[in-house]
């Protein structure tokens, strides 16, 4: 008979004005690798979230490990043997690596102050167990890359010992030999009857890795399926309602005028690097974890200071060294970190629309014309087809996928023509990740340059007319997706003009 770890019996939640979840029942069978899926705003975060004891549900109840769970918080949950990777990792910044692993669970010296030799020791061991031992656990954690802190969020999580493990898009920072590296890992589990609720919205890992599927949309489970039992389209269509729109390749623009042009731009990160962007154009940018996309579009962007090189704008040489620079020049960036970086999380969506443009819409520069500011706020959630109650509604509410479209927004209402997106569709689902291409092709139609900076290489192959790939801080390849296969994409992705040349 298979044991049944976790039940979740018809679950229901409403916030004001939305009902986030209605009557959901969900079961997680130990040793299974159960994965959760749905669109931006289906209810998977708030189920898990009430599973997690930081919500309390409206009604239903939940039972874990045959114990009823009622009024559990955190710790309790923590305690009975659930524990939590989130996609915004929840670690320390300031402290280190080994503080952030063993935070909560400090071995004691005889007079109850933390033995810190010991600590540092189960840290490093808590690293080796999940293959990773280049991490150093006396560094502060902000020193690390996002995908080391993900490995630190993953060896932490996995020393608790877990009956069962919620990880959220944990692929979404990883290189593609730390994504093998993290499947290696949940097959263990599974052997070792370590029970896994995945959510992703990469279809691709749910088939490689998932047991079973089960769907969430507006709120409702629609179904619980054996993954091998469950075509991809007939998911896909589980998961919107209907038939996803199919994307259309960005055309190849050979004539267009140059509207970005990079000579030589170094930093420690980045040798060298020199491209063309024309008006009209959508021109990828693909790379693994690490390859130095985003230390590229810092650069750009004035973020960080280059040691060498030019950038050029409409053939015009100019001197960017800080953000306000770059927007006065037309250059905007939706950045990797939309949560950190892109929005103000506690204003409202209005606000963060409006933010960059305050000027559009004020009288003199003193007097903000605010039915001005929410018209165009409005025109704006419309256009972009944002999900929100409200233009007042706080951007912390959002779903990932109208977040991005949030930070979108911002710069469309901004006299930009040069666009710079990095990772623009991580933690977007299916149908929110087509209306972001179609969003990038659009501006491009409309004149722009679009550069579009991301780590998975069959969405750049997908998209772009032009792709080119960056290894290790340079530019290995210029590739046209219509003359080259998928795998050509991937072998220089992975390095492999370097290693035939050496």
């Amino acid at each position: 008979m298979v044991e049944t770890i976790l039940e979740m019996r018809n679950v229901s939640k409403r916030f004001p004005g939305v009902q986030a979840l209605q009557d959901v029942s969900f079961d997680v069978r130990r040793g299974e690798i159960h994965a959760l899926v749905g669109q931006n705003g289906a209810g998977k975060s708030t189920l898990l979230k009430i599973l997690a004891g930081i919500y309390t549900a409206d009604t239903g109840e939940i039972v874990i490990n045959g114990e009823q769970a009622t009024d559990w918080g955190p710790r309790e949950v923590l305690d009975h043997g659930v524990s939590f990777i989130y996609q915004e990792l929840n670690l320390v910044p300031d402290m280190t690596v080994a503080q952030n692993i063993m935070l909560g669970r400090e071995p004691k010296a005889v007079l109850g102050t933390i033995n810190w030799r010991v600590l540092r020791q189960r840290a490093r061991q808590a690293l080796e167990r999940i293959g990773d031992t280049t991490i150093d656990v006396s560094l502060p954690l902000r020193q690390l890359s996002v995908a080391q802190q993900q490995m630190v969020a993953i060896s932490r999580a996995l020393d608790q010992n877990p009956g069962l493990l919620v990880l959220d898009e944990p692929t979404s920072r990883l290189s593609i030999e730390e994504v093998d590296r993290l499947f290696a890992l949940l097959d263990g589990m599974r052997a070792r009857e370590i029970a896994v609720i995945y959510v992703s919205h990469r279809l691709e890992e749910v088939y490689r890795v998932a047991d079973r599927v089960t769907v969430l949309r507006d709120g409702r489970r629609i179904a619980t399926t054996p993954t091998k039992e469950l075509p991809p389209e007939t998911l896909v269509q589980q998961m919107i309602g209907s038939q996803v729109r199919e994307v259309t390749q960005a055309k190849v623009v050979t004539d267009g005028q140059t509207c970005l042009a990079v000579e030589n731009l170094t930093s420690p990160q980045v040798h060298g690097v020199s491209f063309e962007l024309k008006r009209g154009e959508v021109l990828g940018i693909v790379g693994a974890v690490g390859a130095g996309k985003t230390e590229m579009l810092r650069l750009l962007f004035g973020i960080d200071r280059r040691s060498a090189g030019r950038i050029l704008i409409d053939g015009q040489e100019v001197n960017i060294h800080t953000p306000p620079q770059a927007i006065s020049t037309g250059i905007v960036l939706c950045p990797e970190d939309r949560k950190a970086q892109g929005l103000l999380l506690d204003s409202s969506v209005k606000n963060n629309i409006t933010l960059a443009a305050l000027r559009r819409f004020s009288l003199g520069g003193w007097f903000l014309r605010q039915r001005r500011e929410c018209q165009h706020a409005e025109q704006m959630v419309a256009s972009l087809r944002i999900a929100t109650p409200s233009i007042h509604q706080l951007a912390r509410f959002l779903s990932g996928g109208n977040q991005q479209k949030v930070v979108l927004a911002k710069w469309l209402s901004t006299e930009s023509h040069i666009f710079l997106f990095d990772e623009p569709t991580v933690g977007v689902d299916v149908q929110g990740k087509v209306e972001i291409y179609e969003l990038l092709q659009e501006l491009a139609k409309q004149g722009a340059g679009v550069l579009f900076v991301t780590s998975d290489p069959e969405e750049a192959w997908a998209v772009c007319g032009r792709l080119l790939v960056m290894y290790a801080g340079h530019i290995v390849a210029e590739l046209y997706p219509k003359e080259v296969s998928l795998d050509e994409v991937m072998f220089h992705v992975m390095g492999g003009k370097e290693r035939d040349q050496n």
